[in-house]
């Protein structure tokens, strides 16, 4: 089974004149189309599962996709999560669908790797999307945890071994001991920047 992807980075590529090297010209068009492929999805789709990804920009998102959940049985949203309110609104939107929200983070084990490699993908995008993405995810993420604690939380480090990026799952056999993790991978913007700096 194909899950139904909905990628505002694929929508950006139907728009006409579009170019890599200027995306962030088409981003918040496309996030808009793919909120409302969401909406539209959620409410004619029999899929009973819906995987909402997170994760901040270069994190291996789109690597995990195609390794993890090629096969997946339901609805994939890939986006950062990176606000609490577009979070929210998604996570209550599959809830009234009577469907289960599954959400899936994807965390560097180093942002400056993740850093390195957002310098040189296609996609150019300015350098504080890739601070503000970061923070918020991780944000959003510790957010999800405090007030939907029923929605099933599935976690994962990327990191790189011999070219490959690899995926280890992380595993927090109590709630309190995933709270405790995220509340101190919590990073403020000006942190990740002196972070990568130095």
């Amino acid at each position: 089974m194909v899950p139904k992807l909905i990628s505002a980075d694929e929508i950006k590529k139907e728009f006409e004149g579009y170019d890599p090297c200027k995306v962030e010209v088409f981003h918040r068009r496309s996030t808009k189309i793919a909120d409302k492929r969401f909406e539209e999805e959620l409410k004619k789709n029999t899929f009973n599962e819906v995987v909402l990804m997170c994760g901040g920009t270069a994190a291996g998102k789109t690597e995990f996709l195609s390794e993890y959940l090629n096969d997946f049985d339901g609805i994939v949203f890939d986006g950062t999560l990176s606000t609490k309110e577009g979070a929210e609104i998604k996570i209550k939107n599959v809830l009234r669908m009577k469907k289960k929200p599954i959400v899936c983070a994807v965390l560097p084990d180093s942002l400056k790797r993740a850093f390195v490699a957002f310098l040189h993908r296609d996609r150019k995008f300015k350098d504080d999307h890739f601070y503000k993405t970061h923070s918020g995810s991780m944000s959003t993420l510790l957010w999800i945890t405090k007030n939907f604690p029923n929605v099933e939380m599935r976690i994962y480090e990327s990191s790189y071994s011999k070219k490959h990026m690899t995926f280890s799952k992380l595993v927090f056999p109590r709630k309190e001991q995933l709270i405790e993790f995220l509340e101190q991978a919590q990073y403020t913007e000006k942190e990740i920047i002196n972070l990568i700096s130095q």
